[in-house]
């Protein structure tokens, strides 16, 4: 049996490399990230990888806490039109998202997030994401039709351990 450590290296070496046009996102791929919720009542952890190639990553999350666990799944890939990266998120409850990630000198921005819950209420979110060396937050807000932006939340995610490609 392989050396864990040797093991843990082996798989680093074979991941696939990410497209140039995801090389933003790099500091989170191959990498799982958890926080408490605001309210310190559920957990977020995140787990990203790269799939086919490096062309696109996945990022599948879960929150857990009183009842059923909700999750998700966000894949981010090059918009060749947009000439921007694009994530599409789909959720346990049947909600969904789409929108643009824009880098900055900080982390990422995710600005004008179109999302609609599962029971069909739409609303626009934004995530001002910046990143630490330890880790990265979050801050969370949204707006419905005809409302102002209000503030969800903010996280801050810490890296807990190596993603799985499965």
């Amino acid at each position: 049996m392989a050396h864990p450590i040797l093991l843990a290296l082996a798989l680093q070496a074979a991941a696939p490399t990410l497209s140039a046009e995801l090389q933003p996102l790099a500091f989170l791929v191959g990498s799982c990230w958890h926080a408490p919720s605001p309210n310190w009542t559920t957990t977020d952890t995140h787990c990203y990888t790269a799939m086919l190639g490096g062309r696109y990553i996945r990022d599948v999350h879960v929150v857990q806490g009183p009842g059923a666990p909700y999750s998700g799944e966000t894949i981010y890939r090059w918009d060749p039109r947009a000439r921007r990266v694009r994530f599409d998120y789909y959720a346990s409850d049947g909600g969904y998202s789409w929108g643009f990630v824009t880098p900055t000198a900080a982390g990422l921005d995710f600005l004008q997030d179109r999302y609609v819950g599962g029971d069909g209420q739409a609303m626009t979110m934004r995530t001002v994401q910046t990143h630490q060396s330890d880790g990265y937050t979050n801050t969370s807000f949204a707006r419905r039709p005809g409302r102002s932006w209000r503030e969800l939340w903010t996280t801050r995610f810490t890296r807990v351990g190596p993603a799985s490609a499965d």
